[in-house]
């Protein structure tokens, strides 16, 4: 029993030395977010560009003063914007006696041995519970609750094991009134954007209250997870600066006027309702179902509060609970449709007035 004891003893002491390694203080460090990005010699936009940086090469951090990150910049003292640069490394100590370091962020993860009051940790990424910091040439995790520092709040945000494991591929914005996409998982971090209600970002990583996401346009920044919903496959929506459904809006106006035919599809001589969005649609290399019922089964389902230029509108005129007109919405809550009623022929409705809002059933998109 006492060589047992003996030997746990050792283990033990080992442990310690081992997280000894965890302790070594590398100074503060960040990058460029971007390419060309200024060095200031001063902390405002006016002052003169000592250099450019980029995304790749660590500079020490010195100081942060409101939007500014102070940095050593060959030799001297420089200034950037927080926008264009973020930390890649920060010095912080461990608050409390037998803190537990992890090999995961999970509190059921394998503990790696365990910290001293005071001991010193460098932090290179956090999630909502964790930071991690730089163990044996690799990474491992400790729990916010036990780590302060002054520059661990700008380190940036990573995925937990568990949201690694998410096979989602795209997010929804779910907020009516958009939703801000911002450069740090903090709401006290720059805006960059409001994102608009419905639009589909790319998703990065993904934690308890922030994701990461990458838009249309290549912008990377963080949302509220509370108004996005993450969903998996491919997207179903277009971005909205997409100018594919104004091209076929406006192709598809060209043809006011023609008449009212029944089973037609030659846009200029007569069409039915589903012939004319048939036919539209052919133009742009898209075969769509040919009647207005079973063209419902095309593309993909979208509320009438998300509705893009492009999309397939249908009613049910007949008065019963089927699919019996199809139209293609215009934007500015309007569609252009074939109609054999008072307009006859090829015409544009309001989509949310009369006859065309008391039948209205359902709505798809079918570009991409």
């Amino acid at each position: 029993m006492g060589i047992n004891k003996s030997i746990k003893q050792i283990c033990l002491t080992a442990a310690f030395v081992v997280l000894g390694t965890v302790t070594a203080f590398a100074a503060n460090a960040g990058q460029a977010s971007g390419t060309n990005v200024n060095v200031r010699a001063e902390a405002n936009t006016s002052a003169n560009v000592l250099g450019k940086i980029n995304e790749g090469t660590e500079y020490t951090v010195l100081d942060k003063a409101g939007d500014w990150f102070k940095i050593s910049y060959n030799g001297e003292t420089g200034f950037v914007f927080a926008e264009y640069f973020e930390m890649t490394k920060a010095d912080a100590n461990i608050d409390g006696s037998g803190v537990n370091l992890r090999e995961k962020a999970s509190t059921s993860s394998d503990s790696l041995g365990k910290f001293a009051d005071g001991d010193a940790v460098t932090v290179t990424g956090q999630n909502d519970s964790w930071y991690r910091v730089s163990y044996q040439g690799g990474s491992a995790y400790v729990s916010k609750d036990y780590v302060s520092g002054d520059y661990v709040k700008y380190v940036p945000e990573i995925a937990n094991e568990a949201a690694q494991e998410l096979e989602a591929t795209y997010g929804v914005v779910t907020a009516e009134s958009g939703l801000r996409l911002r450069k740090e998982a903090s709401t006290n971090s720059v805006v960059l954007t409001v994102l608009p209600y419905g639009t589909e970002v790319d998703v990065d990583r993904v934690g308890q209250e922030w994701i990461r996401v990458v838009t249309d346009g290549g912008q990377k920044g963080y949302v509220s997870a509370e108004f996005l919903s993450v969903r998996t496959g491919a997207k179903t929506t277009r971005s909205a600066s997409s100018s594919k459904g104004a091209e076929v809006v406006a192709y598809g106006k060209q043809f006011i006027g023609t008449p009212y035919v029944w089973g037609g599809t030659n846009l200029k001589t007569g069409v039915d309702c589903s012939g004319f969005v048939y036919a539209v649609y052919k133009n742009f290399g898209i075969t769509l179902n040919r009647s207005s019922a079973a063209m419902a089964s095309n593309g993909v389902e979208v509320s009438k509060s998300n509705l893009q230029a492009g999309d397939l509108v249908f009613f049910n005129s007949g008065g019963d609970s089927g699919i019996s007109h199809v139209g293609i919405y215009c934007g500015d809550g309007t569609y252009v449709h074939s109609t054999d009623g008072k307009a006859y022929g090829v015409t544009v409705t309001d989509l949310n007035s009369g006859y065309s809002a008391n039948t209205y059933v359902t709505a798809r998109r079918v570009l991409k």
